[in-house]
């Protein structure tokens, strides 16, 4: 274990062990929120991190602030046994009661922090359900640090920010910094952070005026993961874990932590607890275990490239699913999909042409889709790709003979193992395909089906598995699929110009 230093006064000196530590330590956005394993020091960094905003609050002015680096914060748990056991001791650790103050222990507990020309009050609220609102409209706070938000309803949470900036109020000088401050472990899709952030979608019933998404000015930082898995030859099999040479924090953790920490526990507790993933709830096995998401989903958005053309693959019916990348050096850039739900192709394929004209203006286009697309019937007396053709836009079907499930799975399988140049050759845009990585995470699943396992088609699940029928087309129809169909399919198809406009300069980004 490393050795605590102290300045002349005594006080504990903290320094972040890890570059995401570090970043959301000095995020002073109007709400910065930190996601994590457990151990990855993201509690002690967020206590830190209101002790360097109390010191920079510039003095204040008038009675009472005169001269004095006031604010009063709110830290939130669950429940007072919480807050007590766990945040109160991380607390303390870093603030010491003979050295900052006394902690009054009543309800709420209060900390009344005074150092140099500081005064800094923390109360310590116990907060769980929409009755707790109330509590809040009783105080004036200048900032909240929400400790393990994945607990924290939506509602408290933006109750809490609505009474943040209230102090020290404006005749005093107002706060210089107010927010939100929140630390968390990687919640299940149903949490509405990762919906907001684009980690997971929102379910279809959802409607979109009710639909909230993170702000670009709000931070959001992911630390590393605490384990590598080690795979078994066949990509698939967790073989074992190993500690990730990148994981943050682990100068303050005993040897062998996290191997402590995973036996004994489900793949989901790892995935949450240690993986650092978001966790999707699952009807079967999923039918691409290889699917990482710190693999091949990019960290940042992607941008569409005007020199090299849009590849597009649709399925059709009446849940209509388009998914739009390019391939550029031997890699797969995913960078958006566009559903519908309930119309047919005579909706779907002017919709789609609108997007592609709005957000890939004088792009060269290539259509691939469904084979079963060249039936009559699903679109007035016309097949959906007559309508795509009446719309600018030939399609060409999948080539896979008699639309083999297990070769178009198997297609996919084979670029998801695959690198080039030591980088993934399939990599996802993070929150333009929402769909597609969540049905690689697992809601594209298996289930048996007259003694074999076969993708679940059906209900709730059926849109994840349109969007993966989508991303099977596209490896097919690039030519990633040769060898499995036995096809000497040209590798650059004729492109259509769906719309000639200026050419945008941006570039994809890894």
């Amino acid at each position: 274990m490393p050795v605590i230093e102290f300045d002349a006064a005594g006080r504990r000196i903290y320094e972040p062990d890890g570059r995401v530590l570090a970043e959301y330590l000095v995020d002073r956005r109007h709400v910065s929120v930190i996601r994590g394993p457990i151990g990855s020091g993201s509690s002690s960094c967020s206590c830190m991190k209101i002790g360097m905003i109390a010191a920079e609050q510039k003095p204040g002015v008038g009675p009472g602030f005169q001269g004095k680096r006031v604010t009063r914060w709110a830290v939130v748990r669950n429940t007072y046994s919480e807050l007590r056991d766990t945040t109160l001791a991380t607390w303390l650790f870093w603030y010491p009661e003979e050295l900052y103050g006394p902690l009054i222990r009543s309800r709420p507990m209060i900390h009344k922090m005074r150092w140099a020309d500081v005064e800094c009050d923390v109360y310590f609220l116990a907060l769980d359900n929409d009755d707790d609102i109330k509590k809040l409209r009783s105080f004036e706070f200048t900032g909240f640090w929400f400790n393990e938000l994945e607990y924290i309803p939506k509602s408290i949470f933006d109750e809490a920010e609505s009474r943040t900036g209230r102090f020290p109020p404006m005749s005093a000088g107002a706060a210089t910094w107010d927010g939100v401050l929140g630390d968390m472990n990687a919640p299940t899709e149903e949490h509405w952070l990762p919906r907001m952030t684009g980690e997971a979608p929102y379910p279809d019933e959802v409607s979109e005026d009710v639909r909230h998404y993170w702000p670009e000015d709000w931070g959001y930082h992911v630390q590393p993961p605490a384990l590598i898995e080690v795979l078994a030859p066949d990509g698939r099999t967790i073989n074992d874990y190993v500690v990730n040479p990148s994981a943050e924090n682990r100068k303050w953790l005993k040897d062998g932590y996290y191997d402590e920490k995973r036996r004994g526990k489900s793949k989901a507790w790892i995935d949450s607890r240690l993986m650092n993933r978001i966790t999707f709830v699952t009807e079967g096995d999923p039918v691409w275990p290889m699917f990482r998401r710190e693999t091949h989903v990019s960290p940042a958005a992607l941008s569409y490239n005007p020199d090299y053309p849009l590849t597009i693959a649709l399925d059709f019916g009446r849940r209509p699913t388009a998914l739009i990348g390019q391939e550029i050096g031997n890699r797969l850039y995913l960078l958006s999909e566009f559903r519908l739900y309930g119309v047919s192709s005579v909706t779907f394929a002017p919709a789609l042409k609108r997007v592609l004209d709005q957000n890939y203006p004088g792009a060269n286009c290539q259509f691939t889709g469904d084979p079963k697309g060249q039936d009559k019937g699903q679109a007035d007396e016309r097949t959906s790709y007559d309508v795509f053709k009446h719309h600018g836009m030939m399609v060409r079907p999948a080539p896979v003979k008699n639309n083999h499930i297990e070769t178009r799975i198997s297609a996919v399988e084979a670029i998801l193992n695959d690198m080039w140049m030591g980088a993934p050759r399939l990599i996802i845009d993070p929150t333009r395909c929402t769909t597609l990585v969540a049905a690689m995470s697992g809601k594209y699943c298996l289930e048996m089906t007259d003694g074999e396992p076969k993708p679940v088609k059906r209900g709730p699940l059926a849109k994840f598995s349109d969007i993966a029928d989508c991303l099977q087309y596209m490896v097919l129809f690039l030519g990633n699929g040769q060898v499995l169909t036995g096809s000497n399919m040209n590798s650059t198809p004729r492109s259509a110009n769906v719309r000639k406009e200026p050419r945008n300069l941006r570039r994809v980004q890894a």
